[in-house]
């Protein structure tokens, strides 16, 4: 592949494309949800997110040599058919894990403030215990929360320490971190079927910042509507088709965002930049961070009770509150499908704890602030 004046096509939700790819050719930015086969005419190096498949449909008529996906998953990438046709991919793991575990905590906090529950008087499971799942779990114990965990491939590895399913499902609070996939003996999609939702402890809640479709939401809609269960969503079945009554129903909403800090979407565009650099033999200096990777954010808590500052900061940093609002405006149907999409595209930015310093009115809420990541003023 000619490493100058390279044709790359790219989303344009994905960030800092001008100082990293834009250096060894033309960025074509397109709409990464609708992308066509005859767009990808001539193009060398294709850049996409969780919303574009990729697979021979797209693909096959074209020379694009380099497919980089900018997200931790890679469930829409047909990675055997690129690896057939001698197609390098590439992802980013583990690129937004900090952002996903911090929202994770903030619509936790947030479920458990509007359905009235102590939240540190829950017992979590957590279904995944990779790279999201498992910081989820330090937030947790970091809060001094009870918390299990459940993840089939790591005890088959020989990890110690895991609940199986069945346990995790008696639990609280639910919280899903894996990974979609289709293939047995660990397949995920609809893992949560009708039979499974129908196990969970009545008044559980079932938290999703992974993929829509790990939960089957024609079975899960009646138990909302009977009271048995709750629900929070940040990814949902079809979305951005969501089902306007499955949002209704649930307890908090978001339009799968929670990936989405400035850090974390921009450790992705890195990522896959230097995979490509890697690939190319191209020894360009990866881009510096923007002077908003290290610029600092305040927010004050002394005017809460001391015993809601954790809460209340969580719960203001990560703007869940504003994204729940945003996602319930939209209306019917017809809108949220479009409405959703453009919610995503037109994302404030959002910085994680490390970035913030927070003023709080006690020592405690000050010594859980710190243990969170955040920094506080003495």
């Amino acid at each position: 592949m000619r490493n100058n004046g390279l044709r790359i096509v790219a989303d344009a939700n994905i960030p800092l494309l001008d100082e990293t790819f834009g250096r060894h050719g033309e960025i074509i930015r397109v709409d990464g949800r609708t992308l066509k086969p005859s767009q990808l005419r001539n193009t060398d190096v294709l850049l996409v997110r969780s919303v574009t498949r990729v697979a021979a449909w797209l693909l096959q008529h074209s020379p694009v040599q380099f497919v980089g996906t900018a997200t931790i998953g890679t469930d829409h990438l047909d990675i055997s058919w690129l690896e057939k046709h001698s197609v390098q991919w590439a992802s980013a793991p583990g690129c937004n894990a900090d952002a996903a575990a911090q929202y994770t905590l903030a619509m936790m906090m947030l479920s458990c403030q509007r359905l009235e529950r102590d939240i540190y008087s829950q017992s979590v499971g957590i279904v995944g215990h990779g790279n999201v799942g498992s910081r989820v779990r330090r937030l947790l114990d970091a809060l001094g929360i009870s918390t299990v965990a459940c993840d089939p491939p790591l005890c088959e590895a020989g990890h110690q320490g895991f609940e199986d399913l069945d346990a995790i499902l008696q639990r609280d609070i639910i919280s899903l971190h894996v990974p979609l996939t289709h293939e047995a003996p660990h397949a995920t999609f609809q893992m949560l079927d009708k039979e499974r939702l129908a196990a969970i402890a009545d008044g559980a809640l079932l938290l999703n910042t992974a993929r829509g479709d790990v939960i089957d939401g024609a079975a899960l809609l009646p138990e909302l509507h009977s009271g048995r269960l709750f629900a929070s969503l940040d990814t949902w079945p079809g979305e951005p088709g969501v089902d306007p009554f499955l949002l209704a129903a649930t307890t908090v909403a978001s339009p799968h965002v929670a990936g989405y800090s400035v850090e974390g979407r921009n450790n992705g565009t890195r990522a896959i930049y230097e995979d490509y650099l890697s690939w190319t033999k191209c020894d360009m200096a990866p881009p510096t961070p923007r002077t908003e990777d290290s610029s600092r954010n305040a927010f004050t808590a002394e005017h809460v009770a001391a015993g809601q500052a954790v809460t209340s900061t969580v719960i203001g940093v990560s703007g869940v509150e504003r994204d729940d609002r945003a996602l319930r405006s939209l209306g019917g149907a017809a809108n949220i499908e479009s409405g959703f999409d453009a919610l995503r595209r037109d994302y404030p930015l959002r910085r994680e704890f490390a970035a913030w310093t927070i003023s709080a009115p006690d020592a405690d809420s000050r010594s859980k602030l710190k243990a969170l990541g955040f920094s506080v003023a003495q």
